[in-house]
C-alpha cells in the first residue's frame, strides 16, 4: 500500500539554525512517535528501532534510515527502510529549507511511503490516516523543539 504526503511548517529561526538541528539525529529522533533508539552506522546512517500501533496492530520496527542529497543549508532526501515481524515499511522523504527573512524559514517536505504485510492488512483507511498523522504530527514537533530548543539557550 502507498501514501503520499506533504506539509510546510515555519519554524522562527535562521535556515541555518533549523538545518543543523535537521543533520542531528537525536534531535529527530525525539521529535519521532515511538522510537526507542538510534545508533550512527556510518556517515549520514542510522539504525532506528520505533515501535508504531496501527489499530489492534502494534509492531516494534527495526529500520535504517540513510540521508542522501545533501545540499547544506538547503535541502536533502532521507530513506527509511523498515522490518518488524511480518511487516515492511519503505518510505522516501524529500526535504527543503527555504529562508523566508530574518529568523524566519519554512520547511518544506514531501514523503512517500509502501507498507506491505501484517501492518498493511488493517486497511488503507485507517493505515493511511495514522501514517498522515504520525508524519504530521512529528514535522510539528520537529519546529516546535527546534525553536524550543534555540529560545531557551
Amino acid at each position: 500500500m502507498q501514501l503520499t504526503f506533504s506539509g510546510s511548517p515555519e519554524i522562527g529561526l535562521p535556515r541555518p539554525a533549523v538545518w543543523a538541528r535537521l543533520m542531528d539525529p537525536h534531535t529527530v529522533a525525539a521529535c519521532a512517535p515511538g522510537v526507542e533508539s538510534v545508533e550512527s552506522v556510518g556517515p549520514n546512517q542510522y539504525r532506528v528501532v520505533s515501535a508504531l500501533g496501527v489499530g489492534a496492530v502494534r509492531l516494534r520496527f527495526g529500520m535504517r534510515v540513510e540521508l542522501a542529497d545533501i545540499v547544506e543549508p538547503e535541502s536533502a532526501t532521507m530513506h527509511v527502510r523498515g522490518k518488524a515481524p511480518g511487516s515492511i515499511v519503505e518510505a522516501r522523504t524529500g526535504i527543503r529549507l527555504v529562508a523566508l527573512g530574518p529568523g524566519r524559514t519554512r520547511l518544506e517536505w514531501h514523503a512517500e511511503a509502501d507498507f506491505s504485510g501484517t501492518v498493511a492488512s488493517v486497511g488503507a483507511r485507517l493505515l493511511g490516516g495514522t501514517a498522515r498523522k504520525l508524519t504530521e504530527q512529528f514535522w510539528q514537533e520537529f519546529a516546535r523543539r527546534v525553536e524550543e530548543q534555540v529560545r531557551s539557550k
